[in-house]
């Protein structure tokens, strides 16, 4: 009787890591983008991202937040690239931004550091 539980249990442990494998393996790839830092101003906080495994000078994806409700706001348009630096990446001459602030539409270039590292 032990011996068929343990089997049946052994079966079931196997039969479901290899439906686990299987889904996991069916996932389409995504792009990975890493958070390489933020900035703030006096209203927003932008979060930076970049694909590290193509040119790691593009600016992949900006979130921008209001500094007083954490509200994540609906992104228009950015561009930009980023020189790395150790430890920090820094803006390379200008990015801009353009996001909507309710029915506001807002554009801002940002310079300098971008404070915070890599989070993969």
């Amino acid at each position: 009787m032990i011996k068929r539980v343990l089997y049946l249990f052994l079966t079931i442990v196997t039969v479901m890591t290899f439906l686990g494998n299987s889904i996991a393996a069916t996932q389409p790839n995504k792009p990975g983008f890493t958070e390489i830092g933020h900035q703030t101003d006096g209203n927003y906080y932008y979060t930076f991202y970049a694909d590290l495994s193509k040119a790691p000078d593009a600016i992949a994806y900006i979130q921008v937040q209001k500094n007083t409700t954490g509200e994540v706001l609906p992104l228009d348009n950015f561009k930009g690239k980023v020189l790395f630096g150790r430890p920090l990446f820094s803006i390379k001459d200008k990015a801009t931004v353009s996001f909507y602030d309710g029915a506001t539409l807002i554009s801002k270039d940002l310079t300098g550091v971008i404070e915070g590292g890599v989070k993969p």
